[in-house]
């Protein structure tokens, strides 16, 4: 980058450190050509499939075909059902960190009698409890949403399940109305009306005068009985509207308060089902809002039974009903990219389904046209072009009138930065080499980072850093628009402990970030002090700076650079040769005597004739015959023929 740039990049690392979170984010998920939609794709007991490319989708925007340009697969499976890696002290990923699902079990007690729901909180609590101890759940209740607290607490979250209780009570009522019999008098159907009138009143609905009735009757005989179930029917009607309105309403503040959150995140809604009429309820809103949080909603629609002691009667409109408060859950859920369950009692099965739902989804790009870039939703359609699935895509997508500023995404990635749990989205590697400064007490921290899973062809990436002390002070800072995805640089600082905090935006929009600790300091031996190893990719020309590699190697070639700066009037080493040996112990299986030279200089350092001065030990490394697994490349020093110190590095070749 320019030094503006990097100084405007720098302003702002700096900024998200010692700043507060503040202002709005986008409503899109976009890198700077590609609008990203994410998709699942099911099979039929629920799994996901993880084994399509591009050309397995089709995407059309308003009815328009667009080409899918990238499919990428994203693995959300419960730690325990990955496999694991061994613990690397050399580099820090945030592959394996510890951030978890994001899973909130939201009760919607409005629409939950008080006597019942209590099964489905018990199926709930097991749910969380057959999560893996990574993810980060909360309970909370639409009725009163407060504060949400995710946590990995198991006990407390029995517990506040526990405290959620319905709140519906059944409304006592002179009549026996059905409810989608009283949504359907409300929207003025005449037939319905009659049809109830005649049930519940004995006469047609033209019959206005009941002579039974009409000696007690002082307006002169008119049959009040059918204004009475219209006017019954109609405050049904709105009582459920009302009701519907105040959870989806809640719905929408819960959903907009994950925004801030990076990743995806799942929302489970208990119900016994709401009135969503399209005609009355937008959930428009409600998608923008799970669009702009990467929210998906699971709705389980709980059993209601027939008949129960609070009532004296059946609705006769019973079946019907269930259908129109189940369509309406399924609106909400389909606007999220969810999907609606049946649960029956404590029944387990859905549960299990949305578990395995949640083990991974796809992540599509596409490109944008210019007249989509007119900040109004578009439709978008996610179909497969090839085989068979269940696919479950957004249905709209928002793009801003300019495309997405920089400014922007370095308040994203000011905000990655920020946060307090690492974001796993994305892979971030990181590594750190120490060097001694000449002329200097002060030492060289080399940082190389990189992006992605390394399964495919790496993506550009924005990435920044930030260096921060022993006592919260930023040492250094840094940040780089890679094309891909991977970056080095160096900064000066005393010789120390230092926390290193890496953030990443790709092109895809998707976010990582990763910690790092390390300690600035270096091997002293006989008064020279010797560098980190460090490994990296054969430069294209001989005079180009080195890559530093953070673990992967790939076969062929690699360069091995060490660094030994003696103290006045001391000798420096006259040898040292570099080994690789498997990681787990064995005979060497690469040995070579590095090239010794002093910076500038042209003469040779092999015999060690100088002193109080830098010595760079480099060699080229043939890793072409090494099989995947993991190694450690030593450099072994040496002061005539006795090994004076040795230095490793780790490494591994990928499969």
């Amino acid at each position: 980058m320019s030094r503006d740039a990097t100084a405007l990049v720098t302003g702002i690392l700096l900024a998200a450190v010692i700043t507060p979170l503040s202002g709005q984010q986008p409503t899109f998920r976009s890198g700077v050509d590609l609008v990203t939609v994410d998709a699942t794709v099911l099979s039929g007991d629920g799994h996901p499939i993880d084994s399509l490319g591009p050309d397995d989708f089709q995407i059309k925007v308003d009815g328009r075909p667009r080409r899918v340009v990238s499919a990428q697969f994203v693995s959300q499976a419960a730690r325990s059902t990955r496999p694991s890696r061994p613990a690397a002290a050399h580099f820090t990923s945030n592959e394996d960190a510890d951030a978890g699902r994001v899973v909130i079990v939201a009760v919607d007690q409005a629409h939950i009698r008080r006597l019942e729901g209590r099964p489905a909180l018990q199926a709930a609590d097991a749910f969380i409890e057959r999560l893996d101890p990574s993810d980060r759940v909360a309970v909370i209740g639409l009725a009163r949403l407060g504060s949400l607290a995710l946590t990995r607490d198991r006990v407390d979250l029995t517990q506040r399940l526990a405290a959620l209780a319905g709140q519906a009570d059944p409304v006592s009522h002179q009549f026996n109305v059905g409810l989608s019999e009283a949504l359907e008098i409300a929207e003025g159907s005449r037939t319905r009306l009659a049809d109830a009138v005649l049930r519940e009143c004995g006469r047609a609905l033209t019959d206005y005068v009941n002579l039974a009735r009409a000696a007690d009757d002082a307006a002169g005989g008119r049959d009040a009985c059918p204004e009475q179930v219209e006017q019954e029917a109609r405050a049904t009607a709105q009582h459920a509207h009302i009701q519907a309105r105040i959870s989806l309403s809640a719905l929408e503040a819960l959903v907009a308060s994950l925004k801030d959150l990076p990743g995806p995140k799942t929302v489970i809604v208990l119900s016994e089902g709401m009135v969503a009429d399209p005609r009355r309820v937008d959930v428009m809103k409600l998608a923008a809002e799970a669009q702009a949080a990467r929210v998906t909603i699971y709705a389980l629609h709980l059993e209601v039974p027939a008949f129960e002691a609070a009532q004296d009667r059946v609705s006769p409109t019973f079946v019907r009903d269930i259908q129109v408060l189940g369509d309406g859950l399924a609106r909400v859920a389909g606007a999220a990219r969810g999907t609606v369950f049946r649960l029956a009692g404590s029944d387990p099965k859905p549960f299990d389904r949305i578990a395995r739902e949640l083990s991974g989804y796809y992540l599509l790009a596409f490109a944008p046209l210019d007249a989509e870039r007119d900040g109004r939703s578009h439709r978008i359609q996610v179909a497969l072009a090839r085989g068979r699935g269940d696919v479950r895509a957004r249905t709209g997508f928002t793009l801003p009138v300019a495309p997405t500023s920089a400014p922007t995404r370095d308040a994203r990635l000011a905000a990655v930065l920020r946060a307090a749990a690492p974001s796993t989205e994305l892979p971030v590697r990181v590594s750190t080499y120490t060097y001694a400064e000449p002329d200097s007490a002060r030492l060289r921290v080399v940082v190389s980072a990189e992006t992605g899973s390394g399964e495919r062809a790496p993506s550009s990436a924005l990435l920044g850093f930030v260096v921060i002390d022993a006592r919260g002070v930023i040492a250094a800072t840094a940040g780089h628009e890679s094309p891909t995805g991977r970056y080095a640089f160096s900064a000066t600082v005393p010789g120390g402990d230092y926390t290193l905090r890496v953030g990443a935006l790709d092109s895809f929009g998707r976010q990582g970030s990763v910690e790092r600790p390390f300690a600035a300091r270096l091997i002293e031996s006989g008064g020279v002090r010797i560098s980190d190893l460090m490994l990296a990719p054969l430069p294209a020309r001989p005079r180009d700076p080195l890559e530093p590699l953070v673990d992967r190697v790939s076969p062929g070639n690699v360069i091995a650079y060490l660094e030994m700066l003696a103290a006045a009037r001391e000798q420096l080493p006259n040898l040292v040769r570099i080994v690789v040996v498997p990681e787990d112990g064995g005979d060497s299986l690469v040995a070579v005597t590095a090239d010794l030279t002093a910076p500038g200089a042209a003469r040779s350092l092999e015999k060690g004739i100088a002193t109080g001065a830098l010595s760079i030990a480099r060699a080229v490394l043939p890793t072409a015959t090494l099989r995947p697994g993991r190694y450690v490349a030593r450099a072994e020093v040496l002061f005539g023929d006795t090994v004076v110190t040795r230095v490793a590095r780790p490494f591994s070749i990928p499969d």
